[in-house]
């Protein structure tokens, strides 16, 4: 992460520290990831977008009131997990996270692929890939980007807080592509869609 991201973090930590010290009816919620791989997911608590699982491990514990509150992990070529928790006044909690690859996933050749680069400020930005959560966008920075089969793609770029970017490519093999953008600030009440999600019905307490 650059200077930029990790300001932010230490600004979340102290905000969450100070929270909790001055609201000990509060309780916390630390995840921790199992694998590199699971700290890429995106986290939704109660159906909003919070973001990526790296960002929110240890020191930027989630600090929530007391209650039930429902949490779902996205990550492109994963199983979603979906759970329920709940939290006591002045409660520390630990959820560990491990993702199961989805089941049936084939991937074409390097050879028959696009390369997709995206340079996104802020970036803990997401982006979906027709409203499929697919990571945050400085994963995809840099030489490696992401790769995609040939094809007409919707890309929505997301981040609460601000406004999203959306636009459609179509990808031919062998081609580099480049989505380059800054978002601007806006209103929370003027989210893209992709940062809801609805959680399914078989949710399970922790």
């Amino acid at each position: 992460m650059r200077k930029e991201t990790s300001l932010l973090g230490v600004v979340w930590l102290f905000a969450a520290a100070s929270a909790f010290a001055a609201n000990p009816i509060q309780g916390e919620v630390e995840i921790e990831a199992a694998t590199r791989v699971d700290r890429n997911a995106g986290l939704w608590l109660d159906g909003q977008y919070m973001g990526f699982v790296k960002d929110l491990e240890g020191s930027g514990r989630l600090v929530l009131v007391p209650g039930e509150h429902r949490l779902l992990f996205k990550l492109v070529g994963f199983d979603d997990i979906a759970t329920t928790i709940v939290v006591e006044p002045g409660e520390q909690k630990r959820y560990r996270l491990s993702l199961s690859p989805a089941a049936n996933l084939s991937y074409p050749e390097k050879a028959n692929t696009a390369r997709l680069r995206v340079s996104v400020k802020p970036e803990e930005a997401a982006i979906f890939i027709n409203d499929a959560y697919a990571g945050h966008t400085d994963r995809f920075d840099g030489r490696r980007g992401m790769r995609l089969a040939p094809g007409t793609y919707r890309f929505t770029i997301a981040l609460p807080g601000y406004e999203s970017f959306e636009t459609e490519l179509t990808l031919r093999a062998g081609q580099d592509y480049e989505i380059k953008t800054e978002l601007a600030a806006g209103s929370l009440e003027n989210q893209a869609g992709a940062l809801t999600a609805m959680m399914p019905d078989d949710t399970r307490t922790q």
